[in-house]
């Protein structure tokens, strides 16, 4: 029972050091105790110091929310075809002075000066191939305000990867499509990023988007649901018999 008292003693001994609160019945009266005092005191300020600084940079931090469409699509665009995905803005403040950057990576076989495949002994493939980055340049990369969705359009012309590479292609060198989201929110002036990245096997072949604007009233709202449904394109009409 005794030594059940003097832990609970010591104890909030050393929570009244932790907190600077103040000594009671129970204060330091030796020169060792003072020095224990002084390191616990010492210890108790950074630790509390730590801490707070460790619970604001976590509980500061803007979480992004963005929802990403689960796949891209090749679809018609003005009389070509482009590269598309979408993005919903899922937080209830809005985003402002949001950019976005596409970059298309494939892996590639390394070639001497002569034409040869470089290393041709080595099984290893990478010592052969490597990585290329290209930047897919976008209709839009920058948007002042994001309240509700964004589809980004890289428009499929003829300088585009695209367009010289078809599906069986785009798999065979392994590309992916990587997307840098960034944007500042508009409450707490945090700055908010988010990354997300296509497969080939990702991108759907001549499938569009289903609209995801519905009118309720005169109100323009956005239906999250519909955010990753796409659908076949119609069928072009049937040419005329000739008579």
């Amino acid at each position: 029972m005794l030594e059940s008292s003097r832990l609970a003693t010591d104890f909030f001994f050393s929570v009244q050091t932790f907190g600077t609160i103040g000594f009671g019945h129970v204060y330091p009266a030796t020169t060792a105790a003072n020095l224990a005092v002084t390191l616990e005191a010492f210890v108790g300020l950074v630790a509390v110091a730590l801490l707070t600084g460790m619970l604001f940079a976590r509980f500061s931090q803007a979480n992004h929310r963005v929802l990403f469409s689960d796949h891209a699509v090749i679809a018609p665009y003005q009389g070509g075809r482009a590269l598309m995905f979408r993005m919903v803005n899922g937080r209830r403040s809005e985003l402002i002075d949001v950019s976005v950057e596409v970059v298309l990576t494939l892996r590639q076989d390394e070639w001497d000066e002569t034409g040869n495949r470089a290393n041709p002994s080595l099984n290893n493939a990478e010592h052969t191939q490597h990585r290329q980055f290209v930047p897919l340049a976008l209709e839009r990369s920058q948007v002042t305000l994001f309240p509700l969705a964004w589809t980004v359009v890289h428009p499929c012309d003829p300088e585009s990867l695209f367009t010289r590479l078809n599906a069986a292609e785009l798999a065979a060198h392994d590309a992916e499509v990587i997307v840098i989201f960034r944007a500042t929110d508009e409450v707490s002036q945090q700055p908010v990023q988010a990354r997300v990245s296509y497969h080939s096997s990702e991108i759907l072949w001549e499938r569009r988007f289903v609209p995801m604007y519905v009118r309720t009233g005169r109100q323009l709202a956005v239906d999250a649901r519909l955010l990753h449904t796409t659908e076949a394109l119609p069928e072009p009409p049937a040419a005329p018999n000739a008579s």
